[in-house]
């Protein structure tokens, strides 16, 4: 047996009292909510197809995990239907707050950008869990929000940016992009003209579908092409700068709409080295399997923040191993905990439960081949769960 996983435990009881910061995540659907097997199944996987979900997740390691952490949470056997008896069986506020609870986090930085309509609203998930929320601001969704109601790319640039320093200045803690699924992440400045070409094609999509909602309710024009995204980010970057908070990019692991071969984080270097964005903090999230070249760029650029997220509860052990190989570079100052969590309490409380003992693994790991004292490694959990969020964020612990 790995002998940091004997030591673990000692490190888990050592952080028992933080409430860790959750500085990436999603809101919860509203309930009441009719659960089935397949959709618990569908929040355990970044797979769109049916058949996945229904054949192939059950006889994954990840899932196989998820239940039966779940069950020794609630009490029950190992199986989907006893799962979904016992969150049956109580009030879906109750149910969902006290599994919160049991998670250990303390403070949630929210992305409403996921989800659609049938997740809480902002102000519907303050009312109904009771944990510390703070708004992140997904950049394509504001940006697509507001290309209809002006007539140049300039002026729609200058709308998205205030938009952006309204959100800021009404609370929100970060500005996140998804860059990485609609031009991909190998940043470079366009022309004034192709932007002007691309934000025309943009603003006839967006047109028709608002003369025919009807139509386009399941095929939504996006915000796509290399010029528009990466002339967004850019600017999100410098507005970010102005305003002192973090900008968000997904990196690496993602739905099946994304091309993975163009989601490293390395193509971002023009945000680390240009001298007007100096000052930037930039948080690197998911990065699996680019967590190597995301510890890289931690460790080198002061700007350059990097979690796994999303990796650790989907790819089991794996994702743990990433963790390790990556407190190979990335300094621990650097590092943050995050869920990705989205839609269901279980998998809030999954992936919470994952990053707490891929932590604990590694670091216990680190001590044990020498590389770090005990106290070391519990002063790193500590930063890494709750205090590098607190500082990056300018927020308040839970």
């Amino acid at each position: 047996m790995d002998p940091g996983l004997l030591a673990g435990p000692d490190l888990l009881a050592e952080w028992e009292g933080i409430r860790a910061v959750d500085h990436h995540c999603h809101p919860l659907l509203r309930w009441p909510l009719d659960l089935t097997p397949l959709r618990l199944r569908a929040v355990f996987t970044e797979a769109a197809d049916p058949v996945i979900v229904r054949e192939h997740v059950p006889c994954t390691v990840a899932y196989r995990g998820a239940i039966a952490c779940l069950a020794e949470a609630l009490g029950c056997a190992a199986t989907e239907e006893a799962i979904l008896a016992a969150r049956d069986g109580d009030d879906p506020g109750t149910y969902a707050n006290r599994l919160l609870e049991r998670s250990g986090t303390g403070v949630l930085l929210l992305d409403h950008g996921f989800g659609g309509e049938a997740v809480f609203t902002v102000a519907e998930h303050r009312r109904e869990i009771s944990l510390p929320q703070y708004e992140i601001v997904r950049l394509e969704t504001l940006a697509e929000d507001l290309a209809l109601g002006v007539d140049d790319p300039s002026e729609w640039r200058q709308a998205v940016h205030a938009g952006l320093r309204v959100a800021v200045e009404g609370g929100a803690c970060a500005v996140k992009t998804i860059a990485a699924y609609r031009s991909g992440l190998q940043l470079r400045r366009h022309s004034p003209d192709v932007v002007a070409r691309e934000f025309s094609q943009l603003r006839a999509a967006v047109r028709r579908d608002d003369d025919h909602p009807a139509e386009s309710t399941q095929s939504r024009s996006r915000l796509s092409g290399a010029a528009l995204c990466h002339t967004l980010v850019f600017d999100a970057a410098a507005c970010c700068r102005a305003l002192g908070v973090p900008l968000q990019v997904h990196c690496g692991f993602g739905d099946p709409d994304e091309d993975l071969a163009l989601a490293s984080p390395l193509g971002l270097r023009p945000l680390f080295e240009d001298p007007e964005l100096h000052g930037l903090s930039v948080v690197l999230l998911h990065c699996y399997p680019y967590h190597r070249e995301a510890a890289y760029l931690a460790a080198v650029y002061p700007g350059a923040f990097m979690d796994l997220s999303l990796a650790i509860p989907l790819a089991a052990a794996d994702g743990a191993r990433a963790l390790r190989e990556s407190l190979g570079l990335c300094p621990w100052s650097k590092l943050l905990y995050a869920t990705d969590a989205s839609r269901l309490p279980e998998l809030y409380f999954v992936a919470a439960t994952r990053q707490r003992e891929a932590l604990a693994t590694a670091l216990s790991g680190l001590v044990d081949d020498g590389f770090l004292s005990g106290d070391e490694a519990v002063e790193a959990g500590r930063r890494v769960l709750a205090g590098n969020a607190t500082a990056l964020y300018g927020i308040q612990p839970g």
